[in-house]
C-alpha cells in the first residue's frame, strides 16, 4: 500500500470460486482524503482492472468435492502471470458460490492466496447474495441509477441463474433458479461425464433417463435446454410456475410489482447470447443460450448488454477505505472489539416516516436477499436517508427494528446498525428505552454503507464514542 499525504493506492484481488468455473481479477483502488470532512474520511476516486485471469473449469476430486489444492495452484499461476506476489496485495475478496463450496474451504483458500487472511473478505454466497453480486458486477446497478431505469439482470452460470431487479442504484428484488450450462457435461464422444442431480431430475420430468457414461443425443440435449430456458423465463415473468420450474427454484419466487425497462444477461452462458464466445465446452451452454435468446424475445422488453459478462460476480474485489464514525454514536459497554467482517445489509425503506410494519418488512426482505439467518449470522443493518430524527418517528422505527429481529433478541446477540446521518446515539437510546431489550447495541453514524460491503469496527479512539471503521467494499469497475 502506497500512502501519500492525501492519497492511498491499493492493489486488490477478487476470486470467484463457483461449482462450475473459477477466476481471479486484480484491481487498483485509489482513495483520496475528503478535505471537507472534519473526520478526514477517504473516498474512492479511481478504480480500474489491472489484470483479469483466465476462466478455469473448477477442478473436482470427485462428483461432489472441489479439488482445492489443484485450484489453489491454478490461481497462484494467475498471480505470477499477472506480475504480482502475495506480499503486494493490500486487500481482496474470495467469494464462494455453488452448493459444493463450504465456508471452511473459503478460509483455506484465503490463507493460501493472501498470506495474511485478515486482509481478505471471505464470503459464502448463497443464491440471493450471488444475485446481488452479479447485478453490481455486470454494471446493472450503476446503470439503473445513471439512466433512471429499472433493469433485470440475469446471471446464467454453470449451475444456476441468479436474477436481480435494479432500480435507482439499488437491488430491490432477487431470486435464483437451478438453470445452468453445466448441469450436464459430455466428453468429445458425447458421453455424459458429469450429471448433477438437477440435470437428472429434470430429465426424469421430461421422460428421459440419464446416467454417467450414456451418450446424449443432440435432440435430447435440445429438449433439456428448452425446458430449462422455459423455466427461467417463467421465473423472470413472475408467472405461475410449472412443476419443472417449481422444482428448480433455489429461493422464493421473484416479488416485484413495478415495470421492467431493460433486461441484461451476464455469466458464462450469456457470452453465447451476445455472441462473445465461440468455443464449445461440451455442455448445455450453447443450446441453453440459444433457447433463452429465442424465448426472451417473447418478453417484449429491450435486451441490453452488460458492461461485464462472465466475470460479473468477481469484477472488482475486496478493498477497504478507513473511516471514522461521527461523535453521536451509541455503544454498549459490553461489546468486544474488533468486530470483523460484518456483512452490510441495507433495508430498502421508501418513506422517511415509516411505520414499524414498514421497517420490519424492509429488514426481513433485506435479510432474505443475503440468505442470512436472523439471530445466527452476524451482520450490520445500514440505513441511508431512512428516518427523520423526531422522537415519535424514532420510536416507531425502533419497534420495527426489534420486531424484525426476534431470534436476535431472544438469543441476546449484539445488534449492529449504521446511519448516514448523525442520529446513531438517538436511535440507540430510543431502542433501549422503548423496547427494553437486553442485547448489546452498537449504533454508529455519519458513515454511508451499501449492500455488498463488509466492515471491521475497532475499539473507540476518541472520547469513547468515535470508532474506526474499515469498509471492505466489493468495488465494481464502471469504466
Amino acid at each position: 500500500m502506497v500512502i501519500l499525504t492525501k492519497r492511498k493506492e491499493l492493489t486488490s484481488v477478487g476470486v470467484d470460486i463457483g461449482s462450475s468455473t473459477s477466476h481471479i481479477v486484480f484491481s487498483k483502488i485509489v482513495l483520496e482524503r475528503d478535505e471537507n470532512s472534519r473526520a478526514e474520511k477517504f473516498e474512492i476516486k479511481e478504480r480500474s482492472i489491472l489484470h483479469s485471469g483466465p476462466i478455469h473449469l473448477t477442478p473436482f476430486k470427485d462428483s461432489r468435492n472441489i479439488d482445492f489444492e489443484q485450484l489453489r495452484d491454478l490461481l497462484l499461476i494467475d498471480y505470477r502471470n499477472a506480475g504480482f506476489s502475495i506480499s503486494q496485495i493490500d486487500t481482496g475478496a474470495v467469494i464462494i458460490t455453488g452448493e459444493t463450496a463450504k465456508k471452511e474451504n473459503a478460509e483455506w483458500i484465503v490463507s493460501a492466496l493472501a498470506g495474511e487472511a485478515g486482509k481478505f473478505v471471505a464470503a459464502t454466497a448463497g443464491p440471493n447474495f450471488e444475485s446481488v453480486l452479479a447485478a453490481y458486477g455486470s454494471g446493472a446497478v450503476t446503470k439503473s441509477a445513471d439512466l433512471g431505469i429499472t433493469i433485470m439482470n440475469v446471471d446464467i452460470g454453470g449451475g444456476s441463474s441468479n436474477i436481480a431487479i435494479c432500480r435507482e442504484g439499488r437491488v430491490v428484488a432477487t431470486t435464483a433458479i437451478n438453470v445452468g450450462g453445466r448441469l450436464i457435461a459430455l466428453d468429445d464422444n458425447r458421453q455424459i461425464t458429469r450429471l448433477e442431480d438437477t440435470g437428472k431430475n429434470i430429465a426424469k420430468e421430461l421422460g428421459l433417463s440419464l446416467k454417467l457414461g450414456q451418450v446424449l443425443s443432440e435432440s435430447c440435449q435440445n429438449i433439456l435446454a428448452d425446458a430449462l430456458a422455459e423455466a427461467l423465463i417463467q421465473c423472470m415473468q413472475q408467472k405461475p410456475l410449472s412443476s419443472i420450474a417449481s422444482m428448480l427454484m433455489m429461493a422464493p419466487p421473484l416479488h416485484y410489482e413495478g415495470s421492467i425497462d431493460s433486461i441484461s444477461f451476464s455469466g458464462g452462458v450469456a457470452e453465447y447470447i451476445y455472441g462473445n464466445e465461440e468455443r464449445v465446452f461440451n455442455d448445455l451452454g450453447v443450446s441453453l443460450a440459444m433457447a433463452i435468446k429465442e424465448k426472451s424475445s417473447e418478453l417484449e422488453i429491450p435486451i441490453g448488454k452488460p458492461e461485464h459478462g462472465i466475470r460479473a460476480t468477481v469484477i472488482g474485489a475486496g478493498n477497504f477505505s478507513l473511516q471514522v464514525s461521527g461523535s453521536t454514536t451509541f455503544l454498549s459497554t459490553g461489546l468486544e472489539y474488533p468486530l470483523r467482517n460484518l456483512p452490510v445489509v441495507e433495508p430498502f425503506i421508501l418513506s422517511r416516516q415509516p411505520s414499524s410494519v414498514d421497517v420490519k418488512i424492509a429488514i426481513e426482505r433485506a435479510l432474505s436477499r443475503f440468505d442470512l439467518a436472523e439471530g445466527v449470522d452476524p451482520l450490520i443493518l445500514a440505513f441511508n436517508n431512512s428516518v427523520k430524527p423526531s422522537y415519535e418517528i424514532l420510536k416507531e422505527f425502533a419497534i420495527g427494528v426489534i420486531g424484525a429481529l426476534p431470534n436476535t433478541v431472544k438469543n441476546k446477540t449484539p445488534i449492529f446498525m449504521c446511519f448516514d446521518a448523525d442520529i446513531g446515539n438517538s436511535v440507540g437510546n430510543v431502542i433501549k428505552r422503548e423496547t427494553g431489550i437486553q442485547n448489546e447495541l452498537l449504533s454508529i453514524d455519519e458513515i454511508k454503507l451499501k449492500e455488498g460491503d463488509f466492515i471491521d469496527i475497532g475499539e473507540p479512539i476518541i472520547e469513547d464514542v468515535v470508532v474506526p471503521v474499515v469498509i471492505k467494499t466489493l468495488v465494481f469497475d464502471s469504466t
